[in-house]
């Protein structure tokens, strides 16, 4: 009978250390991250973007392009991408899932490296940063397509 409550004792302490060894989203350190493709320091909230690998890993970028580019180089490759991250430009340092993001691709989103795309998680807020400029409405497979150009 005690053992049986010493081995409920004991695991009840070890879940939560196994809970937390799954995945999680990224964090990017703003001002102090480097960019993993170019290299550059990653201070713009509005363009940072990050993935994370089936292994757990986590790269963080300074622009979506450096994100698309990596992957499409080889660098990591895509079928070890767990998750892509971008971050929400109408709530800058937010990371949200690329994968189901609005982007807005034109001269008036001066990121970085001058991949010129901005994601959003909502389409109104999409929708209001667009008016009266000039930008493409994109999807996630189409702003990567733009990007890997």
């Amino acid at each position: 009978m005690m053992s049986r409550a010493i081995h409920w004792s004991i695991l009840l302490f070890l879940l939560p250390s196994l809970w937390s060894c799954g995945q999680q989203n990224p964090r990017i350190e703003f001002g102090k991250a480097e960019c993993a493709h170019c290299r550059m320091n990653v201070v713009d909230q509005k363009f940072g973007a990050a993935l994370t690998t089936v292994k757990g890993r986590q790269y963080v970028f300074d622009d979506l392009s450096c994100m698309v580019q990596f992957v499409g180089k080889g660098t990591v490759a895509e079928d070890q991408v767990a998750g892509w991250y971008v971050c929400d430009h109408a709530h800058p340092g937010q990371l949200i899932d690329a994968t189901q993001a609005l982007y807005l691709h034109g001269p008036e989103y001066r990121s970085p490296m001058r991949g010129d795309m901005a994601a959003f998680a909502r389409g109104a807020e999409r929708d209001q940063a667009a008016s009266g400029k000039e930008a493409k409405h994109l999807d996630w497979k189409a702003a990567r397509s733009v990007l890997q150009e």
